[in-house]
């Protein structure tokens, strides 16, 4: 009979730790579906930022490249005058951009410690 309660005590044990591991499972599932949703956000705004960067710095590459070819044609810096405070801006602008990125983006997190291998007994 004592074999009998401390088997029937052992299958109410392991069922308790089999509801805890499907629990478990779900959890972890549930997690990794997170992870991959964040992962896919951050690919998303990386690819964004980049974008918009490529964009401004195309805009301004092309504009200095116009006011240089006007320059070669024979315009003079006064006749081009707004369109150097417009890149003058965008620089500015773009740089103050990239700072508030960079300001605003949090640091990584520093390495976990490598705990020393144990002594030799």
């Amino acid at each position: 009979m004592m074999f009998a309660a401390k088997l029937n005590q052992i299958i109410v044990i392991l069922a308790t730790i089999q509801t805890e591991i499907l629990k478990m499972s779900a959890t972890v599932s549930t997690i990794d579906t997170d992870i991959t949703e964040l992962t896919a956000d951050v690919a998303a705004l990386t690819t964004t930022t980049g974008g918009a960067v490529a964009l401004i710095d195309g805009f301004a590459a092309q504009l200095a490249a116009a006011q240089a070819a006007a320059l070669a044609a024979g315009a003079t810096p006064e006749q081009l005058s707004e369109l150097t405070a417009l890149h003058t801006s965008i620089t500015a602008q773009t740089a103050a951009l990239a700072a508030a990125v960079t300001a605003n983006t949090p640091a990584a997190a520093p390495a976990a410690p490598v705990p020393p291998p144990p002594a030799a007994a």
